[in-house]
């Protein structure tokens, strides 16, 4: 067994968990979106208004699954939804200003703390992380080892 692969595999599954305690702890997160809302706005603002399976496309999940969330979303004011006027079965749905707001708020946030968990690293190294997380983002999405 490769020792680095068994070490990064332990350190993801820890990042995961301490991610999601932190989440809870951090007061200064209270009030933000929860992760499905925050990436699927954060998708809406990027792209403009979407149908639910490009959302769930996007956020990997089953379209019935975010058809909850976006009722969720709908419900706090954030989305709207509304037919598509060109395929009536096709639901679209839009960003309202209390979502972008929302979201705007929530990047800051989460910004914050990162910047803070981060304070004691150099540039490169900053960089560096970044640039390793979006390769093994993108190697995990692709389904690699998963075959």
């Amino acid at each position: 067994m490769d020792p680095d692969v068994r070490t990064i595999e332990e350190q993801v599954a820890l990042l995961l968990r301490l991610a999601d305690r932190n989440r809870r702890r951090a007061t200064r997160l209270d009030g933000t979106l929860e992760r499905s809302a925050y990436l699927a706005l954060g998708r809406l603002a990027a792209d403009g208004p979407l149908g639910i399976n490009e959302i769930a496309d996007h956020l990997r999940l089953d379209a019935s699954t975010v058809t909850r969330q976006v009722l969720a979303m709908e419900t706090a004011g954030h989305v709207t939804r509304e037919r598509d006027e060109n395929d009536g079965r096709r639901a679209v749905i839009s960003m309202t200003p209390a979502g972008a707001e929302a979201l705007a708020a929530t990047r800051s946030a989460r910004h914050d703390v990162y910047r803070d968990v981060l304070a004691g690293w150099e540039q490169d190294d900053r960089h560096q992380l970044a640039a390793l997380l979006t390769r093994l983002n993108a190697e995990l999405d692709a389904g690699t080892g998963l075959r």
